[in-house]
C-alpha cells in the first residue's frame, strides 16, 4: 500500500483490516465490529492469519474465532488447501480456541486427515496432532 493511501486507512476510525504490524486502532475496531462488517472483509482478516507472530495476528485471530460459525467454511476451504503453513497458524490462532470452548466434528476430521495425511514441512500436523491431544481425541 503507498505511503498515501496507507495514511489515508490510518485516519479512518471505522477500519477493522490492519494495515500493517503495528495497526492496534484496526484490531480495537475489529473487536467492536458486527459479524455482518467481519464478513464484508473476512478475506483480509483470513490473510493475516497466515503469520502468528504478532499481537496484530493475535487480535485478528481472537475475533475470528468469536465469529466462527458464520466463517467455518472458509476455515475448512483453508484447511483443505495445500499451504501447511496458513493451516499451522489458522490452527493456532482460530481453530484451537474454537476446539478448546466445542467441538466440532468437521474440524475433528480435518484435524485427523492433516495429522494422518502430513504435509511437505510437517508442521500443519504437528499442530493438528496437538490439537487432538488438547481436547482428549
Amino acid at each position: 500500500m503507498d505511503t498515501i493511501n496507507k495514511s489515508a486507512a490510518a485516519l479512518n476510525p471505522r477500519r477493522i483490516v490492519p494495515v500493517d504490524e503495528t495497526d492496534y486502532q484496526a484490531v480495537h475496531n475489529l473487536r467492536r465490529a458486527s459479524e455482518d462488517q467481519v464478513l464484508v472483509v473476512l478475506d483480509e482478516l483470513l490473510a493475516w492469519t497466515r503469520t502468528g507472530n504478532s499481537a496484530i495476528t493475535r487480535g485478528v485471530g481472537e475475533v475470528l474465532a468469536q465469529h466462527f460459525q458464520a466463517i467455518r467454511p472458509a476455515v475448512l476451504k483453508v484447511l483443505r488447501g495445500h499451504d501447511a503453513n496458513w493451516q499451522y497458524f489458522l490452527l493456532s490462532l482460530v481453530v484451537g480456541p474454537v476446539l478448546r470452548a466445542h467441538v466440532d466434528q468437521e474440524l475433528v476430521r480435518e484435524l485427523r486427515r492433516l495429522a494422518q495425511q502430513p504435509a511437505p514441512g510437517e508442521q500443519a500436523a504437528e499442530r493438528a496432532r496437538l490439537l487432538l491431544d488438547e481436547i482428549g481425541l
